[in-house]
């Protein structure tokens, strides 16, 4: 089929509805704009070949160059009928929309300020006449932002020694039935560590939160007179998982009584020196809904269905996942327990990924889709708005309300379509495939119009995962499998804290003083939602 034909659309089969129209012309302005940025990107590069292969490896400018190419700006800028610059458009002074100054913002009252005050100098108030001929009428404030150095310390312990002078004849293993008495020093993250709570947090979040490898970390330490290697903070990171594991069980708990829960799975290397491993591990994601709002981490050293199988063992409720074949067996061993929800988001990226091969079609289904999400655009604008101070069982009722009058007719059109062209694409066509994915997930693309709690896709799930898609390209890969473990436990309490707002240092830093004198049944108390400083 030419280029020429593929182009011209089948006036038969294009809907006549006005409302499926104007999502329509968009998909296609979208699609227009993104062939023109690729042909673009393709013409610059051409062009930098030509000149790798043909040009001249020097960067100089021939002044004469400038010369023709502002010509050419002047040619195309004067009319050729009339020989004279373009008119300017009359635009109303009133319609033209006034630019908002950016500004700057108000200095926040928790910073810490230092006052520094400016006065003039002896030899200056002397040249006006000096203290008598002065009067001071005011001052001028101004707030600037300014950044030192993080700070890295010593802290000493002394621990006074104590001996009795009536020697006990018979002694014990208490601190206070002995002869010398040490006084101790408060419960230690890592018994025997020179490494404190803020500094254990700060390579925690350095690495986990901000993505900085360990060896980075080291030559920032080596700035500061100290050397830490990146095989002792290897061992802290270690230590502090262990410590964390008791509350990053009870979080997990607390994920797994959520009524919706997203999870998904991005690959994680393995490169373990001692056990000469290298296979691809996988790093699994679980996110609690509204009532239970935790992000729980697992690592895995597959992506079999052991693992997501032993995580939801005990989850009853919805699951939204994308259609990895793994989660089939979970739904079938829950007997029904387990409902499935498919993500939306899946279902497109199919369809936009056959653009080049039928491209009508391909539009069509795009702008179908894009009517969804307008629907949950607007849903989401009102519960924002209107549906913010309702309670979560009315709001979630009027969601769903909305979506069975407005989204499950463009549902009920859309697979008519999807039935209709299934018969007549090619069956080995990019379309065909983005059709049969559909299809076969229809009844679980559908399910999120039966709850108001349930999200159109699952990009809830996909937005944790591209933390750790960023940080893998700084760190690389996880030592072996324990790291990946170890990863996961403090990923599950970073992300948790940034969902609830919560500086992640200061958290850190908080359970790492607290975890060691906790008991278990005070540890709810430290999850991110009930957390408060000590």
């Amino acid at each position: 089929m030419s280029t020429d034909a593929a182009l011209k659309p089948n006036l038969a089969e294009l809907p006549d509805d006005p409302a499926f129209l104007k999502p329509l012309i968009v998909q296609l302005f979208e699609t227009l704009q993104s062939r023109e940025r690729r042909i673009q990107q393709l013409e610059h590069h051409m062009d930098l070949l030509l000149r790798r292969v043909f040009g001249k490896s020097r960067e100089k400018l021939d002044p004469r160059q400038l010369v023709l190419a502002f010509a050419e700006l002047s040619a195309e800028a004067i009319s050729p009928a009339t020989s004279e610059p373009p008119a300017e458009p009359d635009v109303p002074a009133a319609n033209t929309a006034k630019k908002k100054g950016h500004g700057r913002r108000r200095t926040p009252d928790t910073l810490v300020r230092v006052e520094q005050l400016h006065d003039l100098s002896d030899e200056q108030k002397q040249t006006l006449g000096g203290d008598g001929n002065l009067i001071l009428i005011g001052e001028e404030v101004s707030e600037q932002y300014e950044w030192e150095p993080s700070s890295l310390f010593v802290i000493v312990h002394r621990q006074q020694k104590y001996a009795r002078r009536e020697q006990l004849l018979v002694t014990s293993d208490e601190p206070l039935e002995q002869n010398v008495i040490v006084a101790s020093k408060p419960p230690q993250p890592i018994p025997g560590s020179e490494a404190g709570p803020g500094l254990l947090a700060q390579v925690l979040v350095s690495k986990y939160g901000d993505h900085l490898p360990l060896h980075r970390q080291e030559r920032i330490f080596a700035r500061h007179g100290v050397r830490f290697s990146r095989q002792t903070m290897c061992d802290w990171c270690a230590g502090c998982a262990k410590l964390f594991e008791p509350l990053v069980s009870l979080l997990k708990t607390e994920v797994l009584d959520s009524h919706v829960l997203h999870t998904d799975d991005t690959p994680v290397k393995i490169r373990d020196a001692h056990a000469k491993e290298q296979l691809t591990g996988r790093m699994w994601t679980y996110v609690g809904d509204e009532r239970q709002p935790f992000t729980f981490f697992e690592f895995t050293r597959s992506r079999e269905r052991d693992g997501p199988a032993r995580v939801l063992a005990n989850f009853r409720g919805y699951l939204q996942a994308d259609a990895f074949s793994g989660y089939d067996g979970v739904y079938l061993d829950s007997h029904g327990a387990i409902v499935e929800v498919a993500c939306w988001a899946h279902a497109r990226r199919k369809f936009f990924e056959s653009r080049d091969s039928d491209s009508q079609r391909a539009n069509l289904a795009l702008a179908r889709i894009r009517q969804l999400y307008e629907i949950e655009r607007r849903v989401q604008e009102r519960v924002a708005g209107d549906g913010h101070d309702l309670p979560l069982s009315e709001r979630t009722a009027q969601i769903a309300a909305i979506r069975q009058q407005e989204s499950r007719p463009i549902l009920a059109e859309f697979r008519r379509w999807l039935d209709e062209q299934s018969t007549q694409v090619l069956p080995k066509s990019p379309l065909a495939g983005a059709i049969r994915y559909a299809l076969n997930q229809w009844d679980a693309l559908c399910r999120y119009t039966d709850d108001g709690q349930l999200a159109i896709d699952n990009n809830a799930a996909e937005r944790t995962v591209r933390a750790i898609a960023l940080g893998r390209k700084n760190w690389l890969f996880v030592g072996s499998e324990q790291g990946g473990h170890t990863a996961a436990t403090i990923l599950t309490l970073i992300t948790s804290a940034t969902r609830h707002h919560l500086d992640p240092f200061a958290y850190l830093r908080d359970l790492l003083r607290r975890l060691p004198t906790t008991a278990q049944c005070d540890l709810v108390n430290l999850l991110p939602n009930r957390w408060q400083p000590a």
